[in-house]
């Protein structure tokens, strides 16, 4: 951890967290935190959010600030800017993000654009924003939560796989781009995690294959500044290295779509 704390902190003394109330975010806060970061943690659920901020304020030696605000809102940096006016963002998790498993076309139309807007437009508007602040200073760290659902298309699964793919895609451009500055970025790609938002949408999956919150972060953060992208457990980077090799792109979606079926058919 003090490694890990001694690569964190020389991107700033604060990091900033979306969708961090719970699950991979929560998890974020929890390892940031110990690495002695100072917080910043965003969520839209505002009890848990104020919750977890009073844990780590007891248990780490860090300042932490909650920001209830919702990602979907137009006016997202005008809100979230002021609240963090002065301090210096080294380190951008952008993680929130609305998953659900199911046939595409039974779902409203409002929901998908508000998936959207979050797993997209708000990375984008966050990154662009932070991003420029990272690139005066000369320093900074980004991580773009993705999924391993990013590498293909999935039945039941499109608009988040979509989403998703784009996230990848704009961290790996950017690693690139904004290397040259000082600024790491990882688009890093999560497996079945331990979370409550995967079993609520994947009740029937295998627990044997699913990975924890904690390793699950652990891999993200040593990434950072290593790889332009990561894919979680070792087990799931083999594993569909191999099937994208021996299946064509056609079977692979099928493949993919088949099991996701699956895993949620109980529901």
């Amino acid at each position: 951890m003090r490694e890990a704390g001694d690569r964190l902190r020389r991107y700033g003394s604060w990091a900033l967290v979306t969708g961090a109330a719970h699950g991979i975010g929560a998890e974020f806060a929890e390892q940031i935190a110990a690495a002695g970061l100072n917080l910043v943690l965003v969520d839209v659920a505002a009890v848990r959010l104020h919750e977890r901020c009073h844990s780590l304020r007891e248990r780490y030696p860090v300042a932490v600030r909650p920001i209830v605000l919702d990602l979907r809102r137009e006016d997202l940096l005008d809100s979230l800017l002021p609240e963090v006016a002065g301090l210096e963002i080294g380190l951008l998790v952008n993680n929130a993000g609305i998953a659900k498993v199911g046939p595409f076309l039974p779902q409203p139309r409002d929901f998908l654009l508000d998936q959207l807007h979050v797993n997209t437009r708000a990375v984008l508007l966050l990154t662009h924003a932070f991003g420029a602040e990272m690139k005066a200073r000369g320093r900074g760290g980004i991580i773009v939560v993705s999924s391993g659902a990013a590498w293909v298309g999935s039945a039941w699964n499109a608009n988040y796989a979509a989403s998703k793919a784009w996230g990848l895609i704009f961290a790996e451009s950017l690693w690139d781009e904004l290397g040259e500055f000082g600024i790491d970025v990882l688009g890093f790609m999560p497996t079945s995690t331990d979370t409550a938002m995967f079993w609520r949408n994947t009740p029937n999956a295998p627990g044997g294959s699913v990975m924890s919150v904690e390793a699950t972060v652990a891999e993200a953060l040593h990434a950072l500044g290593r790889h332009p992208s990561w894919f979680a457990g070792t087990t799931t980077r083999v594993a569909h290295r191999v099937l994208r090799t021996v299946l064509t792109r056609s079977a692979l979606i099928r493949f993919v779509g088949r099991t996701l079926r699956r895993m949620a058919s109980d529901r």
